[in-house]
């Protein structure tokens, strides 16, 4: 029993990580604060979270603000870019759904396209967060692993919907818990399955 409350036992270890995720997602929130910064925050979020992992005990303050400054420019840009493909998939869409007068089969390829891209733009902070690369090797790189690995990353995508975005809207009393651990317990179960993604990606290599 004294072994599994010590310092090494699994109670003390899961105690630090929680604390670690609700530090982590309280920087977070205030990295995202200015908007045009959430892609830096959001990779710097990935980034903190693969060395969690990796690490156990991390000094998670100092190591986010060092991971936003390095993502910054990158973070940004390709935060403009995710905001400025799904702005245009919602327009094509309207369009075409317009034009067609809704016809089932020009709106399902459509679908398609649009479900591909969803999952690829999933993949494309925690690869920024992961990996040094440039914005349009991350880009291939998650166009790539998301048609190798749909299933993982389906699974990333609906992690990351229930908790962002289903609790806020449907469960209003936990609202609380969210502000403190959505963002970083998200990430933290969807690194589970990312990580064996990338790192079947980099032995590739």
């Amino acid at each position: 029993m004294k072994e599994f409350f010590s310092i090494d036992g699994k109670v003390y270890g899961a105690l630090n990580v929680m604390v670690e995720l609700l530090e982590l997602n309280l920087l977070v929130i205030i990295g995202c604060l200015p908007i045009i910064t959430i892609g830096a925050s959001v990779a710097s979020l990935y980034e903190v979270v693969f060395q969690i992992r990796s690490e156990g005990a991390v000094r998670v303050y100092s190591r986010f603000w060092k991971a936003f400054r390095e993502n910054l420019r990158k973070g940004t840009v390709l935060w403009m870019i995710v905001v400025s493909a799904g702005a245009a998939m919602v327009l094509v869409y309207w369009l075409i759904s317009n034009v067609t007068h809704g016809s089932v089969v020009v709106l399902i390829p459509i679908c398609v396209i649009i479900a591909v891209l969803i999952l690829a733009a999933m993949l494309i902070f925690p690869i920024a967060g992961r990996f040094d690369m440039s914005v349009q090797a991350i880009i291939r790189s998650a166009l790539s692993l998301s048609m190798q690995h749909v299933l993982v990353t389906a699974l990333a995508f609906v992690l990351m919907l229930v908790f962002v975005v289903v609790i806020p809207l449907f469960a209003p009393r936990l609202l609380l818990l969210w502000v403190l651990f959505a963002f970083s317990l998200t990430a933290y179960l969807q690194s589970w399955l990312l990580l064996r993604v990338f790192n079947q990606h980099a032995q590739a290599q």
